[in-house]
């Protein structure tokens, strides 16, 4: 780890020198005066100031210029030259480098560079580093999705095919308890909301954790999490704002049971939406390239660029 402290020229200049010599290194900055810092790719550095490229929770990118006299530390978890000394020949290295840059996940080049090494290791030896280095790297990803597509390929890889890695988190079972009035009045609320295409104003209510738990208790006709897909806009069929018959049904029912005391029959998605061609998606690949976008072929750092090996 490189920790480079301001007022000291000689060791600004060093960085200035290796930062424009790689591609953009990610870099931790604690700024004076403030307690938490920015983490961001440096784009660019003088030994005036350093610009940031900062990537949002949104998946936006800002840039961000930062005065030399303003840093009170910026650390570059990075070493652009223990990865130049990994070599195909030993795939462990790459995952243990992994294991360590995990540590450091306020650093999103050490988040990224850790994803690749992992995925070079599995790349390189599966039999025997491809369980461990794809399990390694599922605290990294943003989402369940991205969890289950690597625990399916560490299921693949793995020689005994263990059928643990297969398995999530058990769904709890809702029970369509009683619940306050006041309160199921604010549960019945969300589902007009969402029954009424007013996706916002849902969101807004399913962050309340309040709404959270008394949904998942209120109501055996519809999951929180299918609610909040709906909210989000990502259930199968749900795109560009539309309610699909299925969900539109269970939201109804959900509606119904709180409203009365007659317990539904379990809804069921018509069979004419699955042979809608909006439901009807090919399955992802599961793929060690298109995994996380890296091609795990290119596995040996030169000159600040990750390349094939020269055969």
């Amino acid at each position: 780890m490189m920790i480079l402290r301001t007022g000291i020229r000689s060791w600004l200049m060093l960085s200035a020198l290796l930062l424009f010599t790689t591609d953009a290194l990610g870099a931790v900055v604690y700024i004076k005066g403030q307690k938490e810092p920015v983490a961001g790719f440096v784009e660019s550095a003088d030994d005036m100031s350093i610009r940031l490229r900062i990537v949002t929770p949104e998946g936006e990118e800002l840039n961000r210029q930062i005065l030399r006299s303003e840093i009170d530390l910026l650390l570059q978890p990075v070493s652009p030259s223990r990865l130049s000394q990994l070599s195909p020949d030993n795939p462990k290295a790459y995952r243990e480098y992994a294991e360590e840059l995990v540590e450091k996940q306020t650093d999103p080049e050490a988040v990224e560079t850790a994803k690749r090494l992992f995925m070079i290791a599995a790349h390189l030896d599966p039999q025997n580093e491809g369980r461990s280095a794809l399990l390694g790297m599922t605290p990294l990803m943003n989402d369940s999705q991205g969890v289950k597509q690597l625990r399916a390929m560490a299921y693949l890889i793995d020689p005994s095919h263990d059928a643990s890695l297969l398995e999530g988190k058990q769904q709890e079972v809702t029970t369509g308890a009683a619940l306050d009035e006041a309160v199921r009045q604010e549960v019945t609320k969300v589902l007009h909301l969402l029954r009424r295409g007013e996706r916002a104003d849902a969101r807004q209510q399913l962050n309340r954790e309040e709404i959270r738990s008394a949904m998942r208790q209120g109501t055996s006709k519809i999951t929180l999490d299918e609610c909040l897909a709906l909210a989000q806009g990502n259930c199968p069929g749900c795109e560009q704002g539309k309610i699909p018959t299925y969900m539109l049904q269970k939201l109804v029912a959900a509606e119904l049971e709180l409203s009365t005391s007659q317990v539904a029959s379990e809804v069921r998605p018509q069979w004419g939406f699955f042979l809608d061609s909006t439901f009807q998606k090919p399955l992802p690949v599961l793929s060690l390239a298109k995994a996380i976008g890296f091609d795990p072929r290119q596995c040996v750092y030169r000159n600040g660029a990750w390349v094939e090996p020269t055969k």
